[in-house]
């Protein structure tokens, strides 16, 4: 039976956070630590690069420390320093769709969370771009110590970015392990499904 009551303790990095009162705005008091990049993302097309990044961040701060840390932001998801000015100046319309797509990333990694989770993040993408991502991933993840929490139905890419892997089926986890192994055995089941006329 699921459990209906009782206590969770919840650590995020060497933080234990508090559960038993709501957060800022009635908000769960995990909220602050997480960040989301949902499939369907907007920046605002009428700003800059530069302003998309800092209008998120949410804090007064001066200016000169916003650029860097929106500067620290797009260098951890994989862009060059060298053109770094023109890519802040930047309206969303001149960037490819891969960049744009990167800039959201960068969008949730300026917030700095501990815990950063992906909803379908190579949505439509063409083969490249995929590839562009999953290298912003990994980067992101190296330089900022950060745990990412990738939701899914593009095997390639999880192969291309994450460590450990959790089928799901029917709303339930029903494996975990690295990611090789399990892409694996959910492509044999495919297969075994798929020759034998039924659906997965």
């Amino acid at each position: 039976a699921p459990a209906t009551s009782g206590k969770v303790e919840v650590k995020i990095g060497d933080t234990w956070v508090n559960m038993s009162d709501a957060g800022e705005g009635g908000r769960g008091r995990a909220t602050p630590y997480i960040g989301v990049l949902h499939q369907e993302y907007a920046l605002y097309p009428s700003e800059t690069i530069l302003q998309n990044l800092t209008s998120c961040i949410g804090l007064k701060m001066p200016a000169e420390l916003a650029k860097v840390k929106a500067i620290r932001s797009l260098l951890s998801v994989g862009f060059p320093k060298e053109g770094m000015e023109k890519l802040l100046n930047a309206l969303p319309g001149d960037l490819s769709v891969g960049e744009v797509q990167r800039v959201a990333f960068a969008l949730v990694l300026i917030k700095e969370p501990k815990v950063v989770v992906l909803d379908e993040p190579t949505g439509t993408m063409d083969p490249i771009t995929k590839v562009a991502v999953a290298q912003a991933v990994i980067k992101a993840r190296e330089d900022l110590n950060e745990t990412f929490i990738v939701v899914s139905h593009d095997m390639d890419f999880i192969l291309n970015c994450c460590d450990r892997v959790a089928l799901m089926k029917d709303g339930k986890i029903t494996s975990i392990g690295p990611a090789e192994p399990q892409v694996k055995a959910l492509r044999d089941l495919e297969k075994e499904i798929i020759e034998a006329g039924g659906e997965l």
